[in-house]
């Protein structure tokens, strides 16, 4: 759906271990609720409650070498949310849209705060890539 939320890798921000990322797309309070609910099903522990404020994810108590597994485990609860908001029908047929787009900057980050908020950025720019 060109319409579905998913996250602006290319806005993401560390600051003291805790990733902001921006989501993109209408986020009705059904998906808000939707979202919510997975992240706290899908949450092993690895980190702090994933909250969804203003349009922005926020997850604290990152550390680097997170980023992978962060990135993971975001973009399954976006997809699950998007799921859950759409029609029957459409929940049965494959879903090929897993784009990322453009950001804003905010704060100054410490070094390793800042090297994990690039990796994040990264993503961005593979999202562009046929894999």
């Amino acid at each position: 759906m060109a319409d579905e939320p998913k996250l602006d890798w290319s806005s993401a921000e560390v600051s003291d271990g805790k990733l902001s990322v921006a989501v993109d797309g209408e986020l009705s309070s059904a998906w808000k609720g939707s979202f919510e609910t997975v992240a706290h099903l899908l949450n092993r522990g690895d980190w702090s409650e994933v909250k969804l404020k203003k349009g922005t994810v926020r997850v604290e108590d990152i550390r680097p070498g997170d980023e992978e597994k962060l990135r993971h485990f975001l973009e399954s609860v976006v997809q699950q949310a998007n799921a859950d908001q759409r029609p029957r029908e459409e929940q049965q047929q494959p879903d090929e849209d897993d784009d990322r787009d453009q950001g804003a900057d905010e704060g100054k980050p410490s070094q390793p705060d800042e090297e994990m908020a690039t990796r994040f950025r990264a993503f961005a720019e593979r999202a562009g890539d046929p894999e």
